[in-house]
């Protein structure tokens, strides 16, 4: 929705300034006139070569398919300078955002201090690796070491990545009552179960997609559906991309396709799991419109447009099962925060917290795959993330990498023991504070709602302690906590921090 042009103390902000995503902007960068040399993909360093002037065209595209004899209004393109970094030009889509973001409903304990395990319990290979009736002892094992929720994948016909849509139980990993059992088994020790689903895909290896679903396929100019490959996860055929999974890529435009992914969506609310997971909301493979002229609608449209339709018919359907169904997505824009609260997604080194900065409090959950995996705890401490518990990328007990699972449980302590600075607090980055070290490291600033602040400094270094010194205007007394030595000790902001360790300094 927004595209920020960054020079490194100023920049351009361009924001389409249409929230409902009517039809595709698109950005575009072009570098005028070419490489250096084609080898390296060296920009010219200089203003001109051979005579041409070196630069970098940017221009906004707008996608209308208009029919003949009709009318359209386009989206205002709203053009802003800044000064000052992201955060700055960010700042500029907070003041926006603010205009028309609706807030939604979450249950309270979404908003809490809490983490999850991800479980596949069978793949598009059917191998039907938990049962139904196994769920309970991984809900124990969750109740027993401070994991409060279970993101249930591959639970539906075909397991995960197959048979979609279709919301349907498994044959070969029990019943229906069985799941629904388990599901409230596992909920009444305090163990919420996340019903992991996808209905934007037909399997087109299903007798369903031939006989019904093909009717409601995206398809491109030339009548020709689109296709989206499916994905090559662990077996050799799989991974040589022989028995893949393709799917097409159904037209959320359509009122009639809506109507039957609300159909599948209902069979998952019945089961009375504490809420879904929508998988890959956050895109629709290769297709931006379609182009099918019997969808009942006027073609072409474009399928993100529907985004927002298909997850106000779906809350409405979870209204009136239950009020505190939550909503969760992976990785999806900032707008469709609205209707999916929760925003699942994966990081490295460097990613940049800019949704944690849009919204300081959102619920934003991050996989946690490492046996040892301190340093993507720290992050997820660092931009006050939600644990992901993913061993074995996603199909082991929670009790498989007692390493990570320890350091995550000393991380979550230190959130609840500091809730008033590193939970409740807002969210600044790295604007009011600054950090210098000896070594590899990362930061970020919290605000309480009393004004008071803490600094969490992350030691990036595999093997070396660093010394840091955290700066910060006319501080009160501070002291300084970590996961591993929870209890506050005074300090002057200079800290040794050990390797893959972190330190938070707070004001008092």
């Amino acid at each position: 929705m927004f595209c920020l042009i960054q020079a490194p103390d100023q920049g351009l902000y361009v924001e389409m300034a249409d929230p409902t995503q009517r039809y595709l902007l698109e950005y575009t960068f072009e570098q005028h006139p070419g490489w250096v040399d084609s080898v390296h993909e060296n920009v010219p360093p200089q203003d001109a070569i051979d005579g041409h002037p070196v630069h970098l065209q940017f221009r906004t595209t707008h996608f209308l398919f208009a029919h003949p004899h009709s009318t359209s209004r386009l989206a205002p393109v709203v053009v802003r300078v800044y000064r000052g970094d992201w955060h700055a030009g960010v700042n500029l889509y907070k003041l926006w955002r603010a205009t028309w973001f609706k807030p939604p409903h979450t249950p309270a304990w979404v908003n809490e201090i809490h983490s999850w395990l991800q479980l596949q319990i069978n793949s598009p290979e059917q191998d039907y690796r938990v049962r139904y009736t196994e769920l309970l002892k991984y809900a124990e094992e969750c109740a027993k070491n401070a994991v409060q929720a279970i993101q249930l994948v591959g639970w539906n016909r075909g397991g995960q990545d197959g048979g979609d849509p279709a919301q349907d139980t498994d044959p070969g990993l029990g019943t229906w009552q069985q799941l629904h059992d388990a599901i409230a088994q596992s909920q009444s020790i305090g163990v919420k179960i996340v019903l992991f689903g996808k209905l934007n895909w037909a399997d087109k290896t299903t007798p369903r997609f031939r006989e019904e679903l093909f009717k409601y396929a995206s398809t491109d100019p030339y009548g020709i559906p689109y296709e989206q490959a499916g994905y090559s996860y662990y077996t050799p055929t799989q991974l040589a991309a022989i028995n893949n999974h393709r799917r097409a890529v159904m037209d959320f435009q359509d009122p009639a396709y809506r109507a039957i992914a609300t159909k599948e969506f209902e069979k998952l609310l019945a089961l009375g799991a504490a809420g879904w997971l929508f998988d890959e909301n956050c895109h629709h493979g290769p297709v931006k419109y379609s182009f099918a002229p019997d969808h009942g609608y006027v073609a072409p449209g474009f399928i993100y447009g529907g985004d927002m339709p298909m997850a106000a018919q779906l809350r409405a359907a979870a209204d009136k099962v239950n009020r505190d169904f939550v909503f969760a997505g992976e990785g999806h824009q900032d707008w469709l925060m609205q209707y999916y609260p929760i925003s699942y997604f994966r990081i490295n080194d460097s990613s940049t917290p800019v949704e944690r900065y849009i919204d300081p409090q959102a619920p934003l959950m991050v996989a946690v795959t490492g046996f040892d995996d301190r340093e993507k705890l720290n992050l997820i401490l660092l931009d006050r993330y939600i644990i992901s518990y993913e061993p074995y990328n996603f199909k082991g007990h929670v009790t498989d990498f007692p390493l990570t699972l320890e350091y995550g449980k000393k991380i979550d302590a230190l959130r609840q023991k500091y809730r008033e600075y590193l939970w409740d607090a807002e969210f600044r980055d790295t604007i009011g504070a600054t950090v210098t070290a000896d070594g590899s490291h990362r930061y970020s600033v919290f605000v309480t709602r009393n004004g008071k602040r803490a600094v969490v400094v992350v030691n990036q270094e595999q093997n070396k302690t660093i010394t840091a010194n955290v700066h910060i205007a006319n501080p009160r007394g501070l002291v300084a906590a970590s996961p591993e030595q929870p209890e506050a000790h005074l300090t002057s902001g200079a800290l040794t921090i050990p390797p893959r360790s972190a330190v938070v300094v707070m004001e008092q």
